[in-house]
């Protein structure tokens, strides 16, 4: 089979398109024919970071949608021709391939009225907002809530996602992105590179501030924001962590949350994989119903991999990016 193969975690210079040997699924895994796979900042940071447990040349790629190959011997509830998704095991990756093993235990099924490529957008980004909106803050009708980075994928999930839970979304981003977010019900957007992001939100919330903030952009951009939420608030931190508290202590009792998407299999119990597979049913389910857009900017030929992860470096782009690895069932 073809496969993305990292050299060494000496960045886009060190990935090869090459031939690897097709892996074999163990008893409790399924072999994946990959149709699609989602590009993520996390999957252009690897290319440099590498991971601890890999061995190279490492098969790179965490976010994958495609149809079930084959099943190993303890695996019932899934089959042959099944279409499934999933958030990939860091540990072992492989989704930039045509064929990928995983556990059967990390796959969400792709509902017929979703296509490959719009299942492969939806896992790292989709899950890390699901966990943020619904599992950090669970938010609901009279929450406030502020997103930063809102033009990106977590950023963009989140926005829709909290305006299903019934919140006040204002979403921070760019200029280019307001027309997408204004679609999704955003009850204000505001451009950071133009407006002044502190006083927008004063004025918008009446000086009352947000509950919560959702920040897709760094620890700065939290720290900043931090200011902006009111008393017992809460700020959930995506892309960063702080390097320290950004208030002082027992004067806003701000609490704290971070979403670490990569440690569900490091640190996390078998439910907590569980609960990624029941997010993943439920993202699907929502594309299916017409309620979640995937947010799908461009797709990407499997040859073009580098290609797109410059793309997603550089920032230009306004949801997600899809690597289309095979032309099979993509327009279903």
């Amino acid at each position: 089979m073809k496969a993305w193969i990292l050299n060494q975690p000496e960045g886009p210079d060190s990935l090869t398109l090459a031939r690897a040997v097709k892996p074999k699924p163990a008893a409790d895994e399924v072999r994946v024919q990959v149709a699609a796979a989602g590009l993520n900042p996390f999957d252009h940071k690897l290319l440099y970071w590498g991971y601890a447990t890999w061995t190279y040349p490492q098969i790179i790629g965490l976010d994958i949608a495609g149809t079930v190959d084959q099943v190993g011997r303890n695996v019932s509830h899934l089959r042959p021709g099944d279409r499934v998704l999933c958030f990939a095991d860091p540990r072992r990756a492989g989704g930039f391939a045509e064929y990928a093993c995983v556990k059967a235990s990390t796959l969400s099924r792709i509902p017929d009225a979703v296509t490959f490529e719009q299942a492969a957008a939806l896992p790292c980004a989709g899950f890390s907002a699901w966990q943020a909106v619904y599992d950090k803050l669970r938010l609901q009708p009279g929450h406030k809530v502020a997103i930063t980075g809102a033009g990106g994928g977590v950023g963009g999930f989140a926005v829709q996602l909290a305006k299903l839970a019934g919140a006040t979304v204002y979403a921070i981003a760019s200029g280019r992105h307001h027309p997408r977010l204004q679609g999704y019900g955003a009850d204000a957007v505001i451009d950071p590179e133009t407006e002044n992001v502190a006083m927008r939100l004063i004025e918008l919330t009446e000086d009352q501030l947000v509950h919560a903030v959702i920040d897709c952009v760094s620890a700065k951009s939290g720290s900043i924001m931090s200011a902006l939420i009111r008393y017992n608030g809460e700020i959930v931190m995506i892309a960063d962590q702080f390097n320290q508290v950004p208030l002082l202590a027992t004067t806003k009792a701000l609490s704290l949350h971070e979403v670490a998407l990569h440690g569900t299999y490091a640190h996390g119990t078998l439910d907590h994989v569980h609960h990624l597979t029941d997010i993943g049913n439920s993202l699907s389910d929502l594309v299916a119903d017409g309620k979640l857009d995937p947010m799908i900017g461009e797709v990407f030929a499997f040859e073009e991999l580098k290609s797109g992860l410059e793309t997603l470096n550089m920032g230009l782009h306004s949801g997600k990016l899809v690597l289309r690895i095979s032309a099979k069932d993509t327009q279903r």
